[in-house]
Order: C-alpha cells, then structure tokens, then sequence
C-alpha cells in the first residue's frame, strides 16, 4: 500500500502530465486527429485527477484529524498527570535579548501543587519570571539553570530555603532541559530532613540526659579544638566522675539513679558556659570541654560545679548526697594531641585524685593505735654503799643558788635500780 509520500507523488506527477498535455495541445504543437473526439479523454481524465485528489485530501485530512486527536489525547493526559502529580512540575521559557543571551526565564505552565508551593493560584503562575517576579530563590537558580540550557545538562540537587519565599524548608529540585527551556520538578523533602536532623541528633545525644553521648563529643571537640588551635586560644579538657554511684544504685534502686544522672547533667550544663561542650560518655562519666580557658579557668569552673553541687544536696532532691570527682587537663595551641589523649590524660588525674581521697579518708577514719603493754621485768635490787649516798646528797645541796633547792630525804641503804640510779660497784 501506497504511503503518503507515494501517492502525492503520483498525483502531482499525473496532474502536471495532464496539464502539460493540455498547453501542447492548446499551442498546436500536439496534433490530435480531432480536438472534438479528444474531449471525452481528457474530460475523464480530468475526472478521474479530481476524484484521486479528493480521496488523497480526504485521506490527508482524516490522517490529520487523527493524529491532532492523538496529540490532543496524549496532551490532555499529560496535563492531567501534571496536575495530579504530589510534586511541584513547572515549564519554562528562556528569555533571549537581542544578542541571544539568556536574561531570564519565564512560566508557561505550572500544575496546582507549584502554585501552593509558591503562594499562588494556577491562573496566577503563566508569565511569571525567575529574576523579576520570584527574587530572591529566582537569583539563586538562574545561573544553574542558564548553564543547564546552554550544556544541554540537567540539574539535580537538594536546596533550603527561605519558607517567606516557599512553603518548604527544603526541597529537591531536577530541571530538564527542553527545546528551548526546561522542565522543571520541585518535591517537598522538609519533613525528610527534619527525620534525619532527629536521627542525626538521636546518634549523637545521650537519650537519658540530652547532652552529647560520645560519638556527639567526639565530632564536635574536634572541630572545636581545631578551631581554638587555628586562633591560638587554650582549652581545657575535663573529665567528671561520680562517687558512689554503683552503691547509689544498689542501695535505692536505678531509678534514683537516673534522677542523679540527670541533675548532675543539668547541674553541668547550667554551670559551664553556652560554647562549651557537654558530654556523658556512659555510665557516671561526663566531660566537659571548655573553650578559651587556662588553668584558673578550669579551677574556677570546678569551684562553680562544687558550689552547685553542694546547693544540689542541700535541697534534698535526691534521697542522699552525691559527689564528682574532676579530672582536667590544659590544652595550648601548640599541644598536637588528639581528643582521645586529652581524655586518657584528664581520667589519669581524675583517678590519681580518686586514690589521693580514698587514701586521706582512710587516714581520717583510722583509730589512733595504743603503744603495747610492757610488762614490768623483776629486777633485782642492788645495794648502794651508804658512804657513796652520803657523797651524792651532799654534792647536791652545794647545787647554784638559781635552782631552787630541794630537801633530799636521806636515802636508804638499798635503792631500786628503777629509780635511775645505778651502781658503779
């Protein structure tokens, strides 16, 4: 069968014949035995053109019906999956300045889901511009844009935004380009990523007392350690403990002492300052990082915590008193260590502390030790000879008149050697 192409061909081909045999006969220069007798050929074949090109036109027409159907179905489909989509689907329309350039982008069409996103009606989004009418988001996605039309590259990628511009915090944005625009896609991914600013902060916050857990510490101590270094400033590293603790628990149950974990972490947070970093590194082991701060700053934020602490058990919130025990370490600009050295350093000193204390508190509670009995030894008795006696009374009343004299009885024969005299016998 015969496509389009094929039978306008032959059409055009036999019309032009016909024609052409027609002015040769006209000018004489074709001889027909009678011009009378040729007249039912040609009028015949003039019949049979006229009804081959009506079939061919009706043929064409009804093609083009058809096919206009086809479109019209295929674009009513297309609007109607655009409209219905859950994302934000916007065409647009380069705009060219007389030397081609690309100076903006218009709207041609927009499904209802893009003009909520942007605080319109659908009758509203035709026309509008990216630079003119939706500045300053417009600004921010032209440049992109421009280059994916002129690379013929598609655009892809995750944006935050201003929800005074859009209905979102964030989306995900994918232009096409097309003939001469693009296609573009908006989704609504804020609650996506406020679920994994939850998890995040969930991985790196201690579910219990809501400071940092370790993994939180460790990433965070390192940006700010390294920030610190780069502006030459010290830091200190400090490591608390909780006396006690497993007898706490076993003594009033664990939920006492989670109530102590959690007035400690408190106590903690409110007495260091808002640029500093707090942790609980599991169980009753917190850290403390502060920024800017020498040695009689570590101290002055110990006496702070001490003093809070002792305000803590004087209330009586907790059914006894509890204490800390810190450990901490000075951090210099020039200190290379890493956050984990830190660390094992302030536990080191933490501990030392620990054993100092345990070591004066036993001293303190040691009852004070008895010298042993001695039992009195018999010994014998030794006589002194009395002229020997004689001579040691009279030696000493001849003593200086400055010591005061003192009225020796006289001895008798024998004396005792526990008395302190011996015998020179």
């Amino acid at each position: 069968m015969l496509d389009r192409l094929a039978l306008r061909t032959a059409f055009w081909g036999l019309l032009a014949l016909v024609s052409g045999g027609t002015v040769l006969v006209s000018a004489g220069m074709l001889t027909l035995p009678s011009f009378v007798a040729a007249a039912p050929f040609l009028s015949a074949l003039s019949l049979l053109i006229a009804v081959a090109g009506w079939r061919l036109l009706h043929r064409e027409l009804l093609r083009r019906m058809q096919d206009d159907s086809v479109l019209e179905a295929r674009v009513r489909r297309l609007q109607d999956a655009m409209q219905g989509s859950m994302d934000a689907m916007v065409l647009l329309r380069t705009v060219r300045d007389r030397e081609g350039e690309i100076v903006d982008f218009e709207i041609t069409d927009a499904n209802a889901r893009a003009a909520a996103l942007l605080y319109r009606h659908s009758t509203q989004m035709p026309g509008l511009r990216l630079r003119r009418d939706l500045t300053p988001f417009g600004d921010s996605l032209f440049q992109r844009y421009s280059e994916a039309v002129t690379f013929m590259a598609p655009v892809a990628e995750d944006t935050r935004v201003h929800r005074r511009f859009l209905k979102a915090s964030w989306v995900r944005h994918q232009a096409t380009p097309t003939s001469d625009g693009l296609a573009v896609t908006l989704h609504d991914i804020s609650a996506q990523k406020r679920e994994e600013l939850r998890l995040r902060k969930a991985s790196l916050t201690d579910d219990l007392t809501r400071l940092h857990n370790r993994r939180g510490f460790m990433s965070l101590a390192e940006q700010q350690l390294r920030l610190a270094r780069r502006q030459g400033k010290d830091a200190v590293v400090m490591y608390v403990d909780m006396n006690g603790f497993k007898e706490l628990n076993d003594t009033y149950g664990h939920g006492v002492g989670d109530r102590a974990l959690i007035e400690v972490a408190r106590l903690l947070r409110s007495t260091v300052r808002d640029c500093d970093v707090v942790a609980r590194l599991g169980g009753d082991e917190f850290t403390v990082l502060a920024l800017d701060a020498d040695g009689y700053g570590a101290r002055a934020i110990q006496k702070r915590i001490e003093e809070q602490l002792s305000i803590l058990n004087a209330t009586g919130t907790l059914p006894t008193q509890i204490g800390l025990t810190i450990g901490h370490t000075r951090v210099r600009p020039s200190d290379p260590a890493s956050i984990n050295e830190l660390l094992a350093r302030a536990d080191q000193l933490l501990y030392a502390r620990k054993r100092r204390r345990a070591l004066t508190v036993a001293v303190g509670n040691a009852k004070p030790m008895r010298a042993p009995r001695r039992t009195p030894r018999n010994i014998p008795t030794v006589p002194i000879p009395a002229d020997v006696a004689a001579v040691a009374i009279a030696a000493a009343r001849t003593l200086p008149s400055p010591i005061t004299t003192v009225n020796i009885p006289t001895l008798p024969p024998a004396l005792s050697m526990e008395r302190g005299v011996t015998s020179s016998a």
